[in-house]
C-alpha cells in the first residue's frame, strides 16, 4: 500500500500553482510546457463505488454526509496504487461525526499552501463572480461551510472559515511530517521556497534532489506562462466565471478592498495574520 501526500489550501491560495511545480518536477518527461501536466496530481473525489441511489440521497440532504466516505475512498485508493500519489485538497483537516478527513495509516506527508486572506477575499471573488462583502462572510464565518460543485453534487469540499482551515492544517495530521508554505513566500522567491519542497519530499521519497529539475519546474510553471496559455486555450480545470491566472500578485487587495472591509478582516483574523506577517494596515 502506498500513502498519499496532500497538497492542500484555502481555496484561490495557489494549490494549482504548487501543483504545476510539483508535477514538472515528478512527472514532466517530455520536458515541455504541457497544460495538462496537473491531471498528475488530481483532486480528491469520492470513488465511485460509493455513488449508490441511496447514498446520493442522503448526500444531496445532508452534504456532510459525504465524510463517511473520506477514509473509504483512501483506502481504496492506496490499495490501488503502485507507488507514492499526491492529491489536491481543499477540505479542512477535520473530523465530522468520528468520520476523520485522513490519518497516519493513509497520509506520507502534507503541503500546505497559505495566502493573505485579503488577497484570498479578492481573488476568490472575483473568480466565483461574489461581492467583496458575500466573500469576507464566508471568509470569517463560524459555520463549518461546504463547497459543492454546481456541476457534480458529489464534489463537496468543508473548508469551513479561513482560520479554521489553516489552523486545522497547522496542527495537521498527527504523526505525519507537513510543510506549511506562504504564497507570498513563493512568489518573492520561487526557487527558495519550492528547493524547501522538494528537500522536504526527498527525506520522506528517498529520492537525490535534482537542481536541474527544480529550475526547469519553476520556469514551466511560472505564472506568465499558465496566463498565456489560459487565454491561448482557456483552462481545462476552471468551473468558475472568471479568469483562473488573473494576476498572481501580492497585496492587491490594498487597491481592492474599502477600508471598512480590510477592518472587519484584520479585527477577526490579526492575531494569526501577525504569526504569519501579515502586515495590518488599519488600526
Amino acid at each position: 500500500m502506498k500513502k498519499i501526500i496532500w497538497v492542500s489550501s484555502y481555496p484561490k491560495s495557489g494549490n494549482t500553482w504548487m501543483r504545476y511545480l510539483l508535477s514538472n518536477y515528478f512527472y514532466n518527461f517530455s520536458k515541455k510546457f504541457d497544460q495538462k501536466i496537473i491531471n498528475n496530481i488530481k483532486k480528491f473525489h469520492t470513488d465511485n463505488l460509493f455513488k449508490t441511489n441511496e447514498n446520493a440521497l442522503a448526500v444531496k440532504n445532508n452534504p456532510y454526509e459525504i465524510s463517511k466516505y473520506w477514509i473509504k475512498t483512501q483506502e481504496i485508493m492506496t490499495k490501488n496504487s503502485k507507488d507514492i500519489f499526491f492529491l489536491k485538497n481543499h477540505n479542512a483537516c477535520l473530523k465530522i461525526q468520528n468520520n476523520k478527513f485522513t490519518n497516519d495509516s493513509l497520509s506520507l506527508a502534507s503541503i500546505y499552501i497559505v495566502r493573505d486572506p485579503r488577497d484570498v477575499v479578492v481573488s476568490y471573488a472575483k473568480y466565483s463572480n461574489l461581492s467583496y462583502d458575500t466573500t469576507i462572510e464566508k471568509l470569517l464565518s463560524d459555520k463549518l461551510i461546504c463547497v459543492i460543485d454546481k456541476n457534480d453534487f458529489w464534489n463537496i469540499e468543508i473548508i469551513g472559515s479561513w482560520l479554521f482551515h489553516y489552523q486545522s492544517w497547522k496542527r495537521g495530521i498527527p504523526n505525519v511530517p507537513s510543510i506549511i508554505i506562504k504564497y507570498e513566500d513563493l512568489v518573492y522567491n520561487c526557487h527558495e521556497q519550492f528547493s524547501k519542497v522538494i528537500i522536504f519530499l526527498s527525506k520522506l521519497m528517498n529520492f537525490k534532489v535534482n537542481q536541474e529539475m527544480i529550475d526547469f519546474s519553476i520556469k514551466e510553471s511560472s505564472f506568465k506562462k499558465l496566463q498565456k496559455s489560459e487565454k491561448v486555450n482557456d483552462f481545462f480545470e476552471k468551473d468558475g466565471g472568471g479568469t483562473f491566472f488573473r494576476n498572481g500578485i501580492c497585496g492587491n487587495w490594498i487597491n481592492e478592498l474599502s477600508n471598512s472591509q480590510i477592518l472587519k478582516i484584520e479585527n477577526a483574523l490579526g492575531e494569526e495574520m501577525n504569526i504569519l506577517d501579515y502586515k495590518k494596515v488599519k488600526n
